[in-house]
C-alpha cells in the first residue's frame, strides 16, 4: 500500500510527477508542492534553513556539517599528546581480521539504515499527521551527534566541563521563555532555575515540599536537635495567621505556602545561625527521603491520602509518576474537562472545597498547557485564582504547568505582551495569512493569557522532543524559585543556596 492510500488520500489517474533540477520528485496534482512558494515569505525561508526537508532538500548542507563535526573530532584526538603516535597502525588496518570486521560493521550499518529509511514513521513529511511530533531540526541533530562522540555525563563540572555549562544555559533559556526571573538583583520575585531531566521528578518535588514542614517539626520537638528554636521561631499560615512553628497543627503544616517553606532554611541561618551543613544532617535523620512517606504519614496520623489534581485529559505518565513516587496512582485525581477539553474550573472548585471539608491535603493542581490528544490549554489564570481563594480557607498547594507539548508556544507571545490588552486579538504584523504554501496562525487571546501566566506557576515541565524539534528523549523542568531544586537532591536535602556548588546530576531521579 502506498502512502497516499494509507493516509486516506484518493488516488487519481490524473496524478503525475515531474522531476526538478535537483532530482527531487514533486507531485503536480492535489499536493501542497503544487502551491507557488511566495518569494517574500521570510518566515518560510528562515524555517526552511533549519530542517533537512521532506525530500532531503538540505542534504548537502547537512552532510557538510556532519563532515565538519567528524573533522573536528579527528583534530581533537590528533592534538591530544601528538607525540604518542599511532595506536592503530596501517599494518593493523591492512590485516585480514581488521578488514573482515570492518566489512561486517559496514554491511550491518547499511542494512540497518536501509530498514529504518523504509519502515520508520515519516515524521518529516507534511503528508503525515499521525502524531504530535514532526521532523527534527538540523541544529539539534548536529548537536546530538557531535556530543555523542564525547559521551559526557552532566553529573558534575569535572565530568562534563562543556556540556554541563551548556545545560545550565539551556535551563536559563527555558526559564526566560516562561517569564521566570533570572536577575538576582531583582528582589521582588525569586530567581528561577531549570535543567534537562526525565520523568518522575515533579511528583517527588511536590511530595517532598508538602512533608518538609512535618519532618522539620519532628526536629523541633522537645529534645530534638532544633528544639532550641521552638520558643521563638514563627511562620505565617496560608490563611495569614502568625504562629510559633512548634504550635502549628497538622493541617497548618501541610498547607504552608510554597515561599514560606522555601524560606525556612535561610531564616534559620539568619535568625539562629544554623548552618546548611548542620541542617543537612538534621534532615538526613528526619526528612522524607530518609524515613519514607509511610513513616511520616503514620507519625502524623494522616488517614486520607494527599492528592494531585489535574484534568482527565492528562497524559498517562501522571498516574505512573504517582506510583513511582509512592503517592499512588489512585491519588492522581482527575478533574472533569469542559466542551473545549480544558479543565473545568467549577469542577475543580468543587473538589477543592471537598478537600477543605474533609481535611484532605492537596500536593498540587496541574494546568495542562497543550493536552496530548486535543492540544487544549487549561485555564491557568483561573487555577491561580482558585489557589488564592482556598489559601484564605487554609488549603494551599503547588501549581504546576504541564507544558510538555505547549510550552514552546510561549515563543509566539509578543515581547511586549500585556494581559488584557485589546491588541492581543490581532496577529503580529510579520505573520502571513491563513492560506498559502505555509499558512500562519496566531494563538487565541485566552490561550495567550494562560501561557503568559506560566511565570506565576511554581514549576513548569516542557518536552524539547515535542515542539522543540529535538531528538528523544529530552525533558525540561523549570522552577520559579531556584531553591525548589534542593528538595529533590539526594546529596544535599536542604533548601539553601549558601555553600552549594552548581551541579546538575543531583537534581533529578536519573543516576547519570
Amino acid at each position: 500500500m502506498d502512502l497516499k492510500s494509507k493516509m486516506g488520500f484518493k488516488k487519481s489517474d490524473k496524478d503525475t510527477t515531474t522531476t526538478d533540477t535537483a532530482g527531487a520528485t514533486n507531485a503536480t496534482n492535489g499536493s501542497i508542492y503544487t502551491t507557488k512558494q511566495p518569494e517574500d515569505d521570510e518566515s518560510h525561508q528562515m524555517i526552511s534553513s533549519l530542517f533537512l526537508g521532506p525530500h532531503a532538500e538540505n542534504y548537502d548542507w547537512f552532510k557538510d556539517n556532519l563532515i565538519g563535526v567528524l573533522e573536528k573530532t579527528r583534530d581533537g584526538r590528533l592534538n591530544y599528546f601528538p607525540e604518542d603516535g599511532r595506536f592503530i597502525s596501517e599494518g593493523v588496518q591492512a590485516s585480514t581480521k581488521f578488514k573482515d570486521s570492518s566489512t561486517k560493521i559496514s554491511n550491518a550499518v547499511q542494512k540497518a539504515a536501509e530498514i529504518l529509511s523504509k519502515h520508520s514513521v515519516p515524521w518529516w513529511s507534511p503528508r503525515y499527521a499521525g502524531h504530535m511530533c514532526m521532523d527534527m531540526s538540523m541544529p539539534s541533530l548536529l548537536g546530538y551527534f557531535m556530543t555523542m562522540l564525547y559521551n559526557p555525563n552532566n553529573v558534575s563540572i569535572e565530568a562534563s566541563p562543556i556540556t554541563m555549562v551548556a545545560e545550565i544555559q539551556a535551563g536559563q533559556q527555558l526559564c526566560e521563555m516562561f517569564g521566570y526571573n533570572l536577575d538576582p538583583a531583582n528582589k521582588d520575585v525569586p530567581v528561577g532555575w531549570g535543567h534537562v531531566t526525565c520523568g518522575g521528578t515533579v511528583t517527588r518535588l511536590a511530595r517532598n515540599l508538602k512533608f518538609y514542614p512535618l519532618a522539620l517539626r519532628n526536629a523541633v520537638k522537645d529534645f530534638g536537635p532544633l528544639s532550641f528554636i521552638g520558643g521563638t521561631f514563627a511562620v505565617d499560615t496560608c490563611a495569614g495567621n502568625r504562629k510559633l512553628f512548634k504550635d502549628l497543627t497538622k493541617w497548618e503544616l501541610l498547607n504552608l505556602k510554597v515561599p514560606t517553606v522555601l524560606e525556612i532554611p535561610d531564616r534559620l541561618s539568619v535568625e539562629f545561625g544554623i548552618s546548611s551543613t548542620f541542617l543537612q544532617k538534621v534532615m538526613e535523620k528526619y526528612g522524607i527521603q530518609s524515613v519514607g512517606l509511610g513513616s511520616l504519614e503514620r507519625q502524623y496520623d494522616i488517614e486520607r491520602p494527599i492528592q494531585y489534581m489535574l484534568a482527565n485529559t492528562r497524559h498517562y505518565s501522571w498516574p505512573k509518576g504517582g506510583a513511582v513516587a509512592g503517592i499512588g496512582s489512585h491519588n492522581v485525581v482527575g478533574v472533569e474537562a469542559d466542551f473545549e477539553a480544558r479543565l473545568d474550573l467549577d469542577n475543580l472548585d468543587k473538589k477543592l472545597q471537598q478537600s477543605v471539608d474533609n481535611q484532605q491535603a492537596v500536593y498540587a493542581v496541574v494546568a495542562i498547557i497543550g493536552s496530548t490528544e486535543e492540544g487544549a490549554v487549561d485555564p491557568l489564570r483561573g487555577i491561580l485564582e482558585l489557589r488564592k481563594k482556598y489559601q484564605s480557607k487554609g488549603l494551599s498547594f503547588v501549581v504546576h504547568g504541564d507544558a510538555a507539548w505547549g510550552g514552546y508556544f510561549a515563543n509566539m507571545l509578543p515581547k511586549d505582551f500585556k494581559p488584557g490588552d485589546p491588541a492581543n486579538a490581532n496577529p503580529p504584523k510579520q505573520t502571513g495569512g491563513g492560506e498559502g504554501f505555509v499558512p500562519d496562525a496566531s494563538l487565541r487571546v485566552e490561550t495567550q493569557e494562560d501561557i503568559y501566566r506560566l511565570r506565576d506557576a511554581d514549576s513548569v515541565t516542557v518536552d524539547p522532543h515535542k515542539a522543540g524539534y529535538i531528538p528523544y528523549p529530552a525533558g525540561g523542568l523549570c522552577y520559579r524559585d531556584e531553591r525548589m531544586r534542593f528538595l529533590i537532591t539526594w546529596s544535599s536535602p536542604y533548601i539553601s543556596r549558601a555553600g552549594t556548588t552548581e551541579s546538575i546530576g543531583i537534581y533529578g531521579v536519573e543516576g547519570r
